[in-house]
């Protein structure tokens, strides 16, 4: 795609911010993620998601036990909205769990065994999780549209995508080793002993660069872990800069972090 000298140097000088003055129309919307509709909000933020799962219906769908499982890469807006299921706006085709485990297996079946191992639902399902959070959040990017890939030989505008967005998904949890950051802390899963959540926050905001959320369930355990970031660039190769959560955490001052079964 072609771009206006001017259109590039508007897209540096605002790298980053959530309010570029650019039509939802312009093509320029491949550069950054955009607003999907004109007068619509910018995707100025993405999240980078985990689980710390312990009551699934089978102990494998809990994940490895030193580790935290993928969860999601999530455009949200600045005011701690978000879009969802967006495809009928941004013009991105949905996938089923078998379409996108078949991309995997076909062009990275690396990263397709990666996400058997540490992409489950509670049922230990991977292929019917990875079309929900495909299509309710993948869909919402600007940047995943067909048309702002490469026109390459050996694989469509729609797969080049889809396969890029899941390598970037596990390459964002990779980054994160959440389990690793805690324990080098002290901080163990333990059925025993609680934790204050300033400490929990405290140590993630070492490692990270900023407060991610931390998400608790209604008994106060620690259930899940949310990184948010700003872009420079697109969802798949943009450069990404930590930022603090926007979101509240659900968890109370003492909490549980509990062991895997």
């Amino acid at each position: 795609m072609k771009f206006t000298a001017a259109t590039s140097l508007v897209l540096l000088a605002a790298a980053g911010s959530a309010k570029y003055d650019i039509p939802a129309s312009s093509s320029a919307n491949c550069c950054f993620n955009g607003a999907l509709v004109e007068g619509g909000k910018q995707s100025g933020l993405i999240l980078s998601t985990q689980f710390w799962t312990t009551n699934g219906k089978d102990t494998e769908n809990n994940g490895p036990k030193d580790s935290t499982a993928i969860h999601g890469l999530w455009p949200d807006y600045c005011d701690g909205t978000y879009p969802q299921f967006c495809s009928n706006v941004s013009g991105i085709p949905e996938y089923t769990g078998e379409q996108i485990g078949a991309v995997m297996q076909k062009y990275d079946p690396a990263l397709f065994a990666y996400y058997q191992k540490y992409f489950k639902d509670l049922d230990g399902d991977t292929t019917d999780f990875l079309a929900h959070e495909y299509n309710k959040h993948g869909t919402c990017f600007t940047t995943m549209r067909p048309k702002c890939q490469p026109t390459l030989p050996w694989i469509s505008q729609e797969d080049f995508a889809v396969l890029n967005y899941f390598r970037q998904f596990a390459h964002k949890f990779q980054e994160r080793p959440t389990y690793n950051y805690l324990a080098a802390a002290g901080i163990l899963p333990s059925a025993t002993q609680n934790y204050t959540l300033a400490e929990i926050q405290s140590t993630l905001k070492q490692a990270h660069g900023a407060t991610p959320y931390v998400g608790c369930n209604k008994k106060g355990e620690i259930s899940e872990f949310w990184f948010f970031w700003h872009t420079r660039g697109t969802v798949n190769f943009g450069q990404y800069a930590p930022v603090e959560s926007t979101t509240k955490s659900s968890c109370p001052a003492s909490l549980r972090y509990l062991p895997k079964p």
